[in-house]
């Protein structure tokens, strides 16, 4: 195993041309790297079938549990093609969209009434509109009002102008858009997925807990052969039903782009607080996402509020922070990476024992919102806590058993031993958990010392214990038992001792 500075909080890269240079993948690795995104918005299933070996050859090569995300389009509406590739809109204009397959139908008309016409790649939308909502074009840059709506024809007048382009992105953030997720290409995407053992899939454009219901119906059966779903929180009535979905995903992110075109921009840093709040309380992996340090997509060196932006959010309690264009198309994404993982490191020295402290104190508090917390891994850090352990290791064959953990922020590294490859690399996305994929044959007592002799090697290997300090055990009593429950103190010395 390649050794590297060891951080609680995660890093999400997304492949793209920039990544596709020799060596670029595996020093992304070597510097931090713990997932890496696929949008599959982008490119084909051959891209992406190509940059998925490529990181699953150089994290084997490294040794690090590495684990992949791909996500959906979902249902993003786009104006269609239009004449000379863009149109400018002033304010106060009258404009018409339409279907774009409804353009031909409409070559009687005059060439100032054409000019007028809008065209839209998805007419689901239109049958949505209803006059007086708002209509953003083009990344929120240009404002429409609806006047008047059929199912084949609504008509706009311009409040905000600007230039729109072909492709440019529609948002309606008052319209409630029902059961469009998953769309047909979804469903094309999560059949690839599926097929290339994919760890993670964002679901874009989450409305409802019923949105995730639909995707996970179109997954095989069986627990084993599922990759874990991720509810991208960035439609406005997401946030209406935000706990519902954070309970029926995996995990979460906070998909800041078209959120902040959804709502208001200035209620973004509040609304991102209060996701991972929420997700937090509930157990669920959380990123952070979007231009978390934009300008180094063009320069070298970000700028202070980004990487005041980055501190915030592992303070806010973000299990990971996400790179887009800074990895995907970026001049500099080995420096990104870098920069990324130093801000990381930086914020949780000064502040990861207070933000134990603090999550410990909010859950035991009578009026907590979470659920009954376990009292197993609630007392597992405590006694980290209170033993200064340098480590809690669990082997463990589920999800479930590592979060009911690592919800409680404990301020020692979590050391999984895990029992399968899937689960040794989803596990790569959770806060404070390093992975290792478990050497051991037997779950009993042999099986155990062989966890704990892996965990021990790795932990002096990484410089985080030396030979006779002590852990915290978190294990099942016997093979019939899948979820932990025994505590024990042990010192890494005596591993060969303990009596399983």
């Amino acid at each position: 195993m390649t050794p590297h500075s060891w951080q609680r909080t995660k890093i999400v890269c997304t492949l793209g041309p920039a990544t596709d240079h020799p060596g670029i993948i595996e020093q992304l690795i070597g510097c931090g790297m713990d997932v890496a995104r696929v949008n599959a918005s982008h490119g084909d299933h051959a891209d992406h079938s190509r940059r998925i070996e490529r990181v699953r050859q150089a994290a084997n090569a490294l040794g690090q549990p590495v684990a992949i995300l791909i996500d959906l389009p979902g249902p993003k509406f786009r104006i269609g093609d239009l004449p000379d590739d863009f149109r400018k809109l002033a304010e106060g204009e009258i404009v018409r969209l339409i279907a774009e397959v409804s353009l031909v139908k409409e070559e009687g008309e005059g060439a100032e009434e054409r000019n007028r016409l809008l065209p839209v790649r998805d007419p689901e939308l239109l049958q949505a509109l209803r006059p007086g909502e708002s209509v953003f074009l083009a990344d929120g840059s240009i404002e429409l009002c609806v006047r008047t709506a059929t199912a084949v024809s609504v008509r706009c007048e311009v409040i905000i102008g600007g230039i729109v382009r072909s492709g440019s992105g529609i948002n309606v953030p008052e319209s409630v858009l029902n059961e469009l997720v998953p769309t047909d290409d979804d469903r094309r995407h999560l059949a690839f997925a599926v097929a290339h053992e994919i760890e993670w899939v964002g679901v874009s454009f989450v409305q409802s807990a019923g949105d995730l219901a639909r995707v996970r119906a179109c997954l095989p059966s069986g627990a084993g052969a599922q990759p874990l779903l991720m509810a991208k929180i960035e439609k406005r009535h997401a946030l209406a039903d935000l706990e519902g979905i954070v309970e029926a995903s995996d995990g979460v992110m906070v998909a800041r782009g078209d959120l902040g075109v959804e709502t208001d921009l200035a209620e973004i840093p509040v609304v991102q607080k209060r996701i991972i709040s929420v997700a937090n309380a509930r157990g669920r992996p959380v990123v952070t996402a979007t231009q978390m340090l934009e300008s180094m997509v063009e320069r070298e060196h970000p700028t202070r509020a980004e990487a005041t932006d980055v501190a915030n959010a592992v303070l806010d309690g973000t299990d990971a922070v996400m790179l887009s264009a800074e990895t995907a198309i970026g001049q500099f994404p080995v420096a990104a990476v870098r920069f990324l993982a130093r801000v990381l490191t930086a914020t949780e020295k000064g502040y990861s024992l207070r933000m134990a402290h603090d999550r410990m104190r909010a859950t035991d508090m009578p009026n907590s919102p979470d659920k009954p917390p376990s009292a197993l891994s609630f007392a597992a850090c405590q006694l980290a806590a209170r033993l200064s352990a340098r480590a809690i290791i669990v082997p463990a064959h589920s999800m479930a058993a590592v979060l009911a953990i690592a919800r409680f922020r404990p301020q020692a590294p979590l050391v999984v031993v895990a029992g399968s490859i899937r689960l040794y690399r989803s596990l790569a996305l959770v806060r404070g958990v390093s992975p290792l994929l478990s050497t051991a044959s037997g779950a009993g007592g042999t099986g155990l010392q062989a966890c704990l002799v892996q965990a021990r090697e790795w932990l002096i290997s990484q410089g985080l214990a030396e030979p006779d300090d002590q852990v915290v055990l978190v294990s099942a009593s016997g093979s019939a038992c899948e979820q932990p429950d025994t505590l024990r103190t042990v010192r890494l010395s005596r591993v060969e001792s303990l009596d399983g």
